[in-house]
């Protein structure tokens, strides 16, 4: 999701990875999804899981929108089911999602050039390319599950990824 979050940024790189490119009376739609380098044809249909009298068990529309319902159902399909989405590192994601490298940093792993301002220069540099940027936190993420955080807790989300804009 946090992959979508970072794509949403530019619609034509959404839209691009529909084939089928309008709500059909049929409920069938065709999505591409890059796995390990090749680009995957990927059919479902609009039924989505959905908790009793209520709405969908994952992620949410805004409005009316289905794109993203139909891309977390196609990438659940393409790795086996919804429940093996969880966790994950973003940059993996983002390669699915446009079939483009990615690479990621440990920061612990950096900290000498993150001292230096050598990782903000590399940084800045990434961003006024035009690249996409994510950051996650370490830990289990149960704020978004519908938990309340550590009573002492506050600033970012254990467990979460976060879309760098």
């Amino acid at each position: 999701m946090s992959a979508l979050a970072c794509l949403a940024e530019r619609p034509s790189l959404i839209e691009r990875l529909f084939i089928t490119k309008k709500v059909n009376k049929e409920g069938i739609y065709k999505v591409k999804l890059c796995k390990n380098g090749e680009w995957i044809v990927v059919t479902i249909d609009d039924y989505f899981p959905c908790h009793p009298m209520g709405g969908p068990v994952f992620s949410k529309a805004h409005g009316n929108e289905l794109w993203v319902l139909l891309l977390e159902k196609a990438y659940a399909k393409l790795h086996g089911n919804y429940f093996l989405l969880r966790g994950g590192f973003a940059n993996e994601g983002l390669m699915d999602l446009t079939g483009c490298p990615s690479f990621s940093f440990i920061l612990d792993e950096v900290n000498e050039d993150i001292q230096s301002g050598k990782f903000w220069n590399m940084l800045k540099q990434a961003d006024d390319e035009g690249f996409m940027i994510a950051g996650s936190t370490p830990g289990e993420d149960r704020w978004s599950e519908g938990q309340l955080p550590d009573e002492e807790g506050g600033g970012l989300v254990p467990g979460h990824a976060y879309s760098i804009i």
